[in-house]
């Protein structure tokens, strides 16, 4: 997936662009959109505010450090901007840093589509898709398994999870 590209979803078909430095509002919103509700309850609002925008900041400052050839995108339905996603594709396999949709459109087969055009990308180039989830009762850890993603390790407060392709030999056996 190099330059815009689009991925048909149940919803309409899906534009992925170029973050750019104009999306930086849309991006800090579904930041905050995109925390435990819960966290919003302990702080009052002007020091919850101060929190995340220290985190959101922290969050850009280092996925573009850790990662500096990985492509960031805004996904778009309709012209209008509903998610983000950002992937490392070091030439081993395709790393999904950050993926999240706006929460009114969740649930609705958005990540599904985008997940499955990468693991199509992944699938041709004939490496895995690897990612880290939050735990294994978060939601989106359920998308990934039915995709077929297993757990392979833990990174602090995370699961790492894996897909593999097919291997040419499974197909092979499989046919036999």
């Amino acid at each position: 997936m190099h330059g815009a590209c689009e991925i048909p979803s149940p919803l309409g078909m899906l534009n992925l662009r170029p973050e750019q430095e104009d999306d930086r509002d849309f991006r800090y919103q579904l930041f905050c959109d995109s925390r435990q509700p819960e966290f919003a309850l302990l702080l009052p609002p002007p020091v919850y505010q101060q929190v995340m925008q220290h985190q959101f900041h922290a969050q850009t400052v280092s996925y573009r450090n850790e990662f500096p050839q990985a492509r960031f995108d805004i996904i778009e339905l309709d012209a209008k901007p509903i998610g983000r996603i950002v992937v490392d594709r070091p030439g081993t396999m395709l790393h999904i840093i950050d993926q999240a949709i706006i929460p009114a459109l969740r649930g609705r087969g958005i990540g599904t589509a985008i997940m499955r055009a990468l693991l199509d990308e992944a699938r041709a180039a004939g490496v895995p898709v690897q990612l880290e989830v939050g735990g294994e009762n978060d939601p989106s850890a359920r998308l990934y398994q039915r995709l077929g993603f297993v757990p392979i390790g833990q990174i602090s407060f995370y699961v790492r999870m894996e897909w593999r392709p097919p291997s040419a030999d499974a197909g092979a056996s499989q046919s036999s």
